[in-house]
């Protein structure tokens, strides 16, 4: 089973909630560890193991499996019930995801279609061209899957059919964390089991598939060997291509040895310097943010500092939110604070509102005054919600404004309605019609977030 598809699917946790497995199959490695793998007698791939003298034989059908009361013990069978299907059984069972919870449809997807795209690649894509929107988000999961056991079946197909793939371009992550599209995708995976072999694929790709398959294979042998990964972006032709790929390497390398990294990236020109100095601290902020906010201040001020103010900030405001808000006020640029603003906002909300709110008090009017406010009407259950919303009201950008009063005034309905229609009657922060329909949503089960709200001009 390819783990990482399920890591990515379900953010990570379900892979400790179902351990004591051995994965078999090939191996982002590929070295000769899995020879112990045990071969599905109906279909000849790899299939899970269990490795756990009481784990339960596996379930006959989906609907034994949620009868399960332990959402650990589910995972398991899940991932047998699925390792044990034919090729012709995945279509079946596919058509009777639309019957789970929604919540619960989400992992049974990413953990079936990963699964039928070792066996059947081609079967399960072409079953997600009939489910519509849901088709959408389940065939990175079918490629990633299929390139991870066979990178160059999956790269042939992209060629002969560039549109099946044309969407996954558009649900990379943010700030440039994406795959890059379905190429970045095959060349991460093809790169994992032979980098030679990937980058050769990846520098035959024209134009921006090209590129970003080549960062992305350079990311992953940074991943493993910084110093490698930075003789095959020296040998890169097209200047752009080694920029990205400087980046690429600088952001792995920072993360593991910022020593090394910062070394390398002082015997660059003065304007590559900063730019990779900038990708390196993003990359130390994920173990130390701490130090990298006092590596981010021996960059020069400008775009490459601004830009890595956000990740740093992310990760600092987890571990001290009050220093991380202290540090983005004193030395970031009106931009850095802007971007940056909700990252230190909201887990300072949720553990000190007062000095919060003491700092939104001494803000001056403006659209970092208005993120920070927005931020803390998402991040305050333990202000009195009237007061939220006054202040929700004071945020001059309209959109954020309406957005934000919708937000507070939805679940205050939703906590205790009599109390909220009693300050509704006295108070015009909300018109009549708009409120109407957000009292509709609460009452028809939509929740507090994302309500519209208006305010009374």
């Amino acid at each position: 089973m390819n783990t990482s598809l399920m890591a990515v699917g379900v953010g990570g946790i379900l892979l400790g909630g179902a351990g004591g497995f051995l994965i078999g199959g090939k191996s982002g490695g590929g070295s000769g560890d899995n020879s112990r793998d045990l071969a599905d007698s109906k279909s000849g791939r790899a299939r899970v193991v269990a490795v756990e003298s009481s784990r339960s034989e596996s379930a006959s059908s989906l609907e034994e499996i949620y009868r399960e009361p332990s959402q650990t013990a589910r995972v398991r069978k899940l991932q047998d019930f699925y390792a044990n299907l034919t090729p012709e059984q995945f279509e079946a069972e596919a058509s009777k995801l639309d019957d789970l919870p929604f919540s619960e449809r989400i992992l049974a997807s990413f953990l079936l279609f990963s699964q039928w795209a070792e066996v059947d690649a081609t079967g399960a894509l072409a079953f997600t061209n009939t489910m519509g929107r849901a088709g959408f988000f389940v065939k990175p999961t079918v490629l990633q899957s299929w390139a991870s056991t066979d990178p160059s079946a999956a790269a042939q197909y992209l060629e002969d059919n560039p549109r099946d793939f044309a969407t996954i371009g558009m649900m990379g992550g943010g700030r440039g964390r994406g795959q890059g599209g379905a190429a970045g995708t095959i060349a991460t995976e093809w790169a994992r089991q032979d980098p030679s072999a990937a980058l050769a694929w990846a520098k035959g790709l024209d134009g921006r598939d090209g590129s970003a398959a080549v960062s992305n294979v350079i990311k992953q042998v940074a991943s493993e060997d910084p110093a490698e990964a930075l003789d095959i972006a020296n040998g890169l032709d097209d200047e752009s291509a080694r920029d990205a790929a400087y980046a690429s390497i600088a952001l792995e390398w920072g993360r593991e040895d910022w020593g090394a990294m910062e070394s390398w990236a002082n015997g660059l020109p003065a304007d590559q310097r900063d730019s990779v100095l900038a990708q390196g601290v993003q990359g130390l902020a994920q173990n130390n943010p701490e130090e990298a906010a006092a590596k981010l201040l021996t960059i020069s001020e400008g775009d490459a500092r601004d830009g890595a103010f956000e990740e740093v900030i992310e990760g600092w405001a987890q571990q001290n939110p009050t220093e991380a808000m202290n540090f983005l006020l004193e030395n970031g640029s009106e931009s850095a604070q802007r971007d940056a603003m909700r990252e230190a906002m909201g887990p300072l909300a949720r553990t000190d509102p007062d000095s919060a709110l003491t700092i939104i008090n001494g803000m001056e009017d403006n659209s970092i005054r208005d993120r920070a406010v927005s931020s803390f009407v998402f991040n305050s259950p333990n202000i009195e919600p009237a007061e939220v919303i006054n202040l929700a009201a004071t945020i001059g950008d309209e959109g954020t404004r309406s957005r934000s009063v919708g937000v507070a005034a939805g679940q205050w309905l939703l906590e205790d309605e009599e109390a909220a229609n009693t300050f509704f009657e006295t108070s015009d922060i909300i018109e009549a019609d708009t409120l109407e329909s957000i009292r509709n949503r609460v009452n028809g089960g939509g929740g507090g977030r994302g309500f519209g709200g208006g305010r009374r001009r």
